[in-house]
């Protein structure tokens, strides 16, 4: 019987400057119980209640461990620890953010502790972790994962302390926090909620940074542009840096957990043959209005995958456009061209038509029928702030200016996760759609999970991953 990797679980580990406790997860892999001279690089990863099984039910799982142990059981990834880190729920300070904290939770009174999170990570946990297991325990060897505000400390704990953090894995990081506001010009409220540190000393660290198209207003300029400001303080494009734009994928769990074997790859495994390009995006763009960005996808035969930012491009009439090596395509005049792109060894071309004007936002409206409840909510939501307000016995409409493109894959809630349900009471699928032009959408919701309450309308001001 071939070896099997195994999760250990430590409880009640205590954090001193937080001064709380919490499970710690460790997976081991394959031949660490019959290698025993062996050592081994170590993962560490936020929001670890969540990586080896889902936290509660209805919720959902990364199962890192399955990814992990189908790459070693392949021979395309080496052995690692992974040491998967319960989060504490914030109540009256959130461990995610080092600096600021969105507006609202700054309001709410929930303070920023993420350098005393920080603190627990480099002096309680990885000390204890490289005593009680075979660690190599210099920076290249040990990196840290996390999504959403997981991404965001992430971050900010790699970039202060890259004497200890050589590897940092950042999926749909929660940079910037984008709201709806029609009032402003940009029909955006953003408020950027990281720190840079431009201007400071390359550190040696290795990047990896991802964004699906479906997140809704967490949008790919945000992280395509962040990767671009990388590479310009001297991140190496595929070899220190690497950046993935994933068709379709939303801001959960699952998702999450479906490509994660990617930047496992990336960093602890072989990238294998370039077996396929694609360049993804729009057809038809404004020669005025909104920007417009090609997603070149690059797919190895390992797995891995990620998205251009240093191609060579060619235009065929480069009088009507032409293309930035990050895929910013640049309209000069009407017309149609073919546009070219080389790497990997591999070539793809794609046709791309300027018209006049392309505007930048849509209008979204959505109709929801609901059941009829002895007190309905004022309000039910949709997907990334999309408000719905009751305007009839069972009725809720509302109206939305997006960013055109924008995709959105979502289940309407009456709170947080007071989601809808189907007839019989289970979990539905994900709604969907992207807003490429005007739309009107209806909807049937059968179902909430709960009695109806008028109070659980009130958001959470806990991260929106929770």
């Amino acid at each position: 019987m071939p070896d099997q990797s195994v999760i250990v679980t430590i409880d009640n580990f205590h954090a001193r400057k937080l001064n709380n406790e919490r499970r710690i997860f460790v997976y081991l892999p394959p031949s660490y119980g019959r290698d025993l001279s062996k050592r081994y690089p170590v993962l560490y990863m936020h929001a670890g209640q969540r990586a080896f099984a889902p936290a509660a039910p209805g919720t959902e799982s990364w199962n890192i461990h399955l990814a992990a142990d189908r790459l070693i059981s392949e021979g395309a990834m080496e052995e690692i620890i992974i040491v998967a880190i319960a989060h504490v729920r914030p109540v009256e300070s959130n461990e995610y953010y080092h600096f600021s904290a969105p507006m609202e939770e700054m309001k709410a009174g929930i303070r920023c502790s993420g350098l005393d999170y920080e603190d627990f990570l480099v002096h309680d946990l990885k000390p204890h972790i490289d005593e009680h297991f075979r660690t190599l325990s210099d920076p290249a060897n040990t990196g840290l994962i996390g999504s959403s505000a997981g991404a965001l400390s992430t971050y900010h704990t790699g970039f202060r302390r890259p004497d200890v953090f050589g590897k940092l894995i950042m999926l749909s990081p929660y940079f910037v926090k984008a709201q709806l506001d029609e009032t402003s010009e940009t029909k955006l409220r953003e408020e950027e909620l990281y720190r840079s540190f431009d201007g400071l000393p390359k550190p040696p660290l290795k990047l990896w940074l991802d964004i699906g198209d479906a997140e809704g207003l967490f949008l790919p300029r945000h992280i395509r542009d962040f990767a671009s400001g990388l590479m310009a303080q001297g991140f190496k494009y595929g070899e220190e840096l690497a950046y993935l734009e994933q068709p379709d994928a939303a801001h959960q769990e699952a998702d999450w957990g479906e490509r994660v074997h990617i930047p496992l790859l990336y960093m602890f495994g072989r990238p294998g043959n370039a077996i396929s390009l694609e360049l993804r995006g729009r057809d038809v763009i404004g020669l005025t209005g909104m920007q417009s960005h090609l997603n070149a996808l690059l797919q190895y035969d390992s797995g891995l995958a990620m998205t251009i930012l240093d191609g060579a491009y060619r235009v065929e009439d480069p009088d009507v456009l032409t293309v930035l090596p990050d895929g910013m395509i640049v309209p000069k005049r009407t017309g149609s061209t073919v546009i070219t792109l080389y790497a990997g060894g591999l070539e793809t071309s794609k046709t791309i038509t300027v018209v006049e004007e392309m505007s930048h936002f849509v209008t979204v409206r959505m109709d929801a029928e609901v059941p009829v409840e002895p007190e309905m909510a004022d309000y039910i939501f949709g997907g990334m702030g999309m408000k719905l307000a009751l305007t009839g016995e069972n009725r809720y409409t509302g109206t939305f200016i997006v960013p055109r493109d924008s995709g959105y894959r979502f289940r309407f809630t009456r709170g947080f996760r007071k989601f809808e349900l189907d007839a019989v009471g289970n979990t539905l699928p994900n709604r969907s759609f992207r807003a490429c032009e005007d739309m009107t959408l209806y909807y049937q919701i059968e179902r909430w999970d709960g009695a109806s309450a008028q109070a659980q309308v009130r958001r959470s001001y806990a991260d929106p991953t929770f």
